[in-house]
């Protein structure tokens, strides 16, 4: 039985992508692959970055809580970590907030190589954007991949990057294919899916290419284009 954890430690994402750890460093530094660190009962601070006056940015406090969880790394932060083997961080990153800090004068939290893990929706995001499958081998690449909102998608070596409504209507069809039954109504997708319109061409009117993740029957039915 396989525990469906919500993140998992650096080597075992080198065993699963079969990359060196070198290959994991440059991903991490160069904001391609976002790190995090667990944190237990921190005194954090929640909140948005924003310009001021001053063109620098500033934080705007919207949550201040003793917080247990995962807080992500910055590129520079990982940068400097992976250098020097610890870092004492005040400032993070997580993905429903863009800044998240240490409150006052409390403690840094020390965090050392050992610390970093990969949030799953993060590994899975990577995946369906790169193509990495998860035995790390390349070729033959999966035909569909996604990441576990939908929001990013690769189908035959070609990436999409989807709006909320769009990748609801890309899992329905994934859904449906599982199923053993692709072929759906495309009036019955899109009002599932929460969207106002009722034509496929307008939902995904921002995505140029669709129709090489999308297949229309041209009698209204519709599936993914991913055999």
């Amino acid at each position: 039985m396989e525990i469906e954890k919500a993140y998992f430690t650096l080597p075992e994402i080198l065993v699963r992508w079969n990359i060196p750890e070198a290959d994991l460093i440059y991903l991490a530094e160069n904001d391609r692959l976002r790190l995090s660190v667990r944190v237990f009962g921190m005194p954090i601070e929640f909140g948005d970055l924003r310009a001021s006056v001053d063109d620098q940015p500033h934080s705007m406090p919207s949550e201040r809580k003793r917080y247990s969880g995962l807080l992500d790394l910055h590129a520079q932060d990982a940068f400097r970590l992976f250098r020097s083997g610890e870092l004492a961080l005040t400032e993070f990153r997580t993905p429903n907030a863009s800044h998240a800090s240490v409150r006052g004068d409390e403690s840094p939290v020390l965090c050392m190589i050992g610390d970093l893990v990969l949030r799953r929706e993060e590994r899975d995001r990577f995946e369906a954007e790169s193509g990495f499958s998860g035995s790390g081998n390349r070729n033959p690449e999966p035909a569909f991949a996604a990441s576990s909102d939908y929001q990013t998608i690769r189908c035959q070596r070609q990436a999409f990057h989807l709006g909320l409504i769009q990748a609801q209507v890309v899992r329905l069809l994934h859904e449906a294919a599982l199923a053993g039954s692709p072929w759906i109504s495309g009036k019955t997708v899109l009002t599932s899916a929460g969207s106002r319109s009722l034509k496929m061409s307008d939902v995904f009117k921002s995505q140029p290419q669709w129709r090489d993740l999308i297949r229309s029957n041209r009698r209204g039915l519709y599936r993914l284009a991913c055999d």
